[in-house]
């Protein structure tokens, strides 16, 4: 689509097209990420809206859209289409005025495993070998906080094994915060070097290829220069032999941070280093926790050092000193 296309012509094409418009227009301003995201939410929007043109969809068609979607997915990617919508109709002057996004849960979504479930969840991981590659993924994961892109992203030359550390690229990361180096520990750095055997195995030899190569058409191929794109099937699989129903893959990431949190000698300056952007109700959540820590460092302030008590004498100590002030007396007589 021509990137020239001006602005009173979207309002002259049927939806798809002037939607995909649009995005070429925003393509030197949008990450390759929330391109590949918005590309996604366009074709969805497209399928409901079909041949109707921007300046045809009111409130009540996108309220349609909406009880459409809640059949199939939650309220946070809902609001992510329509506000993609929504910008649509701002650049042909036309905003959608009556238009109101759903309510967002206001827990937190994520799950924290405790330690017999975490250590259940990787030990049957690593029995199954078709589970192999998703075990290798969530062990990678839930000790680094990196989240499922940020993990199938990954290339050979973002890992660097002499000082144990990944690092996560642009093409992976949810944002510029996300860009980070994470060191590894020894559980992460075994996974680390298992994934870097098995891509070997299956073609991945430049610094420019994955390391979760991705399977093409459901064979025994893969292709180095792509990166596999979710372990779905055998994630859904291996959570349900684990017993953990519901437990995302993302909540991996969840964990770890939440690990981090809970301990209060770990700084949220440290965290961050590793997590990237930490959410503020997260912070919250522990931030009693951290308190009573630093609490505890500014009363240390005001108690006095102890006085060391004098050692008490023992018998061969007495006699030493007897003999030595008899000495003295002896000299000066």
């Amino acid at each position: 689509m021509d990137l020239l296309v001006p602005t009173p012509a979207l309002t002259q094409l049927p939806f798809q097209p002037a939607a995909e418009a649009w995005l070429e227009s925003r393509r030197p301003y949008l990450s390759s990420k929330t391109h590949h995201e918005y590309k996604l939410n366009i074709k969805t929007l497209a399928a409901f809206f079909g041949e109707m043109r921007l300046q045809e969809i009111d409130g009540d068609l996108v309220r349609a859209f909406q009880r459409m979607r809640m059949t199939k997915c939650g309220p946070f990617a809902i609001n992510h289409e329509c506000n993609v919508l929504c910008q649509m109709r701002k650049r042909i002057g036309m905003p959608l005025e009556d238009y109101q996004p759903l309510p967002l849960p206001k827990e937190l979504r994520g799950r924290v495993l405790n330690e017999e479930q975490r250590e259940r969840l990787l030990r049957m991981a690593r029995a199954n070998p078709n589970w192999y590659a998703a075990y290798l993924f969530a062990a990678i994961s839930v000790n680094t906080s990196a989240g499922p892109k940020e993990t199938y992203t990954l290339r050979l030359k973002d890992v660097d094994l002499g000082r144990a550390t990944i690092r996560v690229q642009p093409d992976g990361a949810k944002n510029e915060h996300r860009i980070r180096t994470i060191p590894l520990n020894k559980e992460a750095l075994e996974a680390v070097n298992r994934a870097l055997a098995r891509a070997r195995e299956l073609g991945s030899v430049e610094p420019e290829h994955y390391l979760f190569p991705c399977r093409a058409n459901k064979g025994a191929i893969y292709d180095p220069s792509r990166h596999q794109v979710t372990f779905k099937t055998a994630w859904l699989k291996l959570r349900t032999a684990a017993q953990l129903p519901g437990f995302r893959m993302y909540d991996l990431r969840h964990h770890a941070i939440t690990s981090m949190l809970e301990n209060p000698e770990i700084s949220e300056e440290t965290i961050e280093d590793i997590a990237g952007h930490v959410s503020r109700k997260m912070k919250k959540r522990y931030s009693h926790i951290r308190m009573e820590f630093k609490r505890a460092a500014v009363d240390a302030m005001l108690r006095k050092p102890q006085k060391k008590k004098p050692a008490i004498s023992t018998g061969n100590d007495l006699g030493a000193q007897l003999l030595e002030a008899l000495s003295k007396l002896l000299k000066t007589a």
